[in-house]
């Protein structure tokens, strides 16, 4: 008996900690370039399209706005940046990090307003902002985040155990960062940095779940939810059809993940049940 009711919780467990599933809602025609990065904010989506290497300085790079069903509304929305990635929206503005400078984009009118250069960063990846404009921006290759205040770059922390920083979130007062394996919870003021969750696997996008869970993404394909108190749940994994999974976005409200596919050339969204 006990050997039986054991075996019920033990399925119990499987299920609950699986219940999570991606179902397809559509996908853009593969007309995008090395999409890298996706942001829904309210009414529109915005898309960075790389464009050629993740890397090169070739001024080729532009950011696609679409709808939330997935329609292009201009492809080519705003132009003239090398390889942008990530990206956020504070009040009318857009940042995208590229390369080694931060692009700040004028969203009515949608154009450049500004580069935000900082000279000595090597790859900048993603970016979040705080509730206050503060925006946080990782280097990937140089293990450091910055801070823009006030449109002003400043260095936040600089750091071995942030290798491969990629996927940022700000949440209140509270940034957090995704690593190799790790998600860490970093003390803006104090500088102080703190494992939250271990064990996630590669992290590019990184984004709230629940109150207590994340979502994440890992370039090869896979895209899981993680939290502090069980292991990770696998709700996607694209690596057989050869997708990548880049800098995810995911919406609370209408459980929608936002996946740009890089090599695919797509944006796809699937509602997560």
């Amino acid at each position: 008996m006990k050997k039986f009711l054991f075996l019920i919780a033990f399925v119990g467990i499987v299920l609950l900690g699986n219940a999570q599933k991606a179902v397809k809602i559509w996908e853009t025609p593969a007309i995008l370039e090395v999409p890298e990065s996706v942001l829904f904010d309210d009414s529109v989506i915005y898309v960075s399209n790389v464009k050629g290497s993740p890397a090169e300085k070739d001024s080729n790079g532009y950011i696609s706005r679409l709808t939330p069903n997935g329609d292009i509304i201009a492809q080519h929305w705003v132009t003239g940046l090398h390889a942008p990635k990530g990206m956020a929206v504070y009040g009318n503005l857009l940042y995208v990090a590229d390369v080694d400078r931060v692009a700040v984009i004028d969203r009515k009118q949608g154009i450049i307003v500004q580069f935000i250069e900082i000279p000595g960063s090597k790859f900048l990846n993603d970016v979040t902002a705080s509730n206050q404009g503060v925006v946080a921006v990782s280097d990937m290759i140089d293990n450091t985040i910055y801070l823009i205040r006030n449109n002003r770059f400043e260095l936040l922390v600089k750091d071995s155990v942030l290798q491969q920083v990629n996927g940022l979130y700000w949440e209140n007062e509270n940034l957090f960062a995704g690593i190799a394996n790790v998600i860490y919870k970093v003390d803006v003021t104090t500088k102080i940095l703190q494992k939250l969750i271990e064990g996630t696997g590669e992290i590019d996008g990184l984004e709230r779940f629940t109150a207590n869970k994340f979502i994440i993404s890992d370039w090869t394909g896979k895209v899981q939810v993680v939290s502090t108190d069980s292991a990770p749940v696998e709700v996607l994994n694209l690596a057989a059809e050869k997708y990548n999974a880049a800098d995810i976005d995911y919406c609370i409200k209408t459980k929608t993940l936002f996946i740009p596919t890089f090599f695919g050339n797509s944006l796809a969204a699937y509602r997560i049940e």
